[in-house]
């Protein structure tokens, strides 16, 4: 838990946005809010590294070429999305 608090930590520190969550739940145990990062960039400490967490990373792209080399250009690979008004 400490773990995950210091990337969220981390993450707004470097500049990006919290756009939901970002705490630790008010209860017994070791839960924290699911967390929504915007205004991300492919520097930061929360896009390069997994988290392994409730805690999700929104990054903008302008074209296929563009997100392509971006994801092949990363040290881990488990999981990627991309989410366009195009079909």
């Amino acid at each position: 838990m400490n773990k995950i608090l210091g990337y969220i930590e981390s993450g707004k520190k470097e500049g990006a946005k919290v756009a939901a969550g970002g705490k630790r739940v008010n209860r017994e145990g070791y839960f924290i809010e699911p967390t929504l990062f915007t205004n991300v960039t492919d520097d930061m400490k929360i896009a390069k590294e997994e988290i392994f967490g409730p805690v999700i990373s929104v990054l903008k792209f302008k074209d296929v070429d563009e997100v392509i080399a971006r994801a092949n250009n990363t040290r881990y690979g488990l999981i990627g999305s991309v989410f366009s008004s195009n079909q």
